[in-house]
């Protein structure tokens, strides 16, 4: 991830002697997640989508490089139910994520129609993003459990591992494509996909655990819901027996979007701060 910092560290020298453009925006679209409760894309469910929603400035420095900072909401969820398993043990959970980004994006080509007045723009991104995470289980009896210090994996017992931070780092790397209907007015569809380092944006992980342990260390609004929500397929009946609720899978989450930006400042030259697009080829 550092490097990636480093590039964007560099980007407005890419445009040396030519003047930005800055854009502000809006952005909503659906989520989906990908980790130890949806180990890889065959295994998804249209039940576990979710949805997001933001605002971003984007700086472009030419007609292909520019640099967005964002402001984000991501509802992330996912429920073993919703596929098959080959033990159900009724694991789920959801996750509101608020998040603060960094992208920087180049834009492979621009092309322009309508005598210039519509330019087409496919495009790659990448960066970094800090959110903070407060993962939550559903329940018909209990409601939506709050997960972060129940200590579902023995967190906060001696011998196991302390409470996970409130807050995840990920990288996002992503390609869209951005449609300008006039030198003011932005559209653009994109995938963004993050990739979290850390293991329990879900409250899941391969970390081992001992059942009997949660049984003798009670947490939550009723007697031992730290265990009952660690392994619902065991509770209440006591096990020496030590067992994982996760496993190796890199928990990621996708962003499926769509943004409209406004223009408040154009480039000298056009608003790609340069030459315009190449013309549609004629034949």
């Amino acid at each position: 991830m550092k490097y990636i910092f480093l590039i964007l560290s560099f980007l407005p020298f890419v445009s040396k002697g030519q003047e930005s453009s800055l854009e502000i925006g809006i952005l909503g679209g659906t989520t989906f997640y990908i980790g130890d409760l949806s180990s890889s894309i065959s295994d998804f469910s249209f039940k576990d989508l979710g949805y997001t929603g933001g605002i971003f400035v984007r700086n472009n420095f030419n007609r292909h490089v520019g640099i967005r900072f964002g402001l984000q909401f991501s509802h992330i969820t996912a429920d073993e139910l919703h596929r098959s398993v080959p033990i159900p043990r009724a694991l789920n959970f959801f996750n509101n994520l608020k998040q603060a980004q960094i992208m920087g994006e180049w834009s492979v080509i621009n092309i322009s129609l309508a005598n210039d007045k519509v330019i087409i723009s496919p495009f790659f991104a990448a960066g970094g993003t800090v959110q903070l995470s407060d993962p939550y289980f559903r329940d018909l009896t209990y409601g939506n459990v709050p997960l972060r210090l129940l200590g579902t994996e023995g967190q906060g017992i001696p011998g196991y591992p302390n409470y996970y931070k409130p807050y995840q780092f990920s990288l996002p790397v992503g390609a869209g494509l951005s449609v300008s209907l006039n030198e003011k007015v932005k559209l653009t569809a994109e995938i963004i996909g993050n990739r979290v380092f850390g293991d329990y944006i879900d409250d899941v992980s391969s970390a081992p655990v001992v059942f009997n342990d949660l049984l003798a260390n009670p947490k939550g609004s009723s007697l031992a819901l730290n265990a009952y929500i660690s392994n619902p397929t065991l509770y209440p009946n006591p096990s020496q027996t030590p067992y994982s609720r996760g496993g190796p899978a890199v928990d990621w989450y996708y962003l499926v979007q769509f943004s409209l930006s406004y223009s408040i400042k154009s480039g000298s030259s056009s608003r790609f701060g340069g030459s315009r697009g190449l013309p549609c080829p004629t034949f």
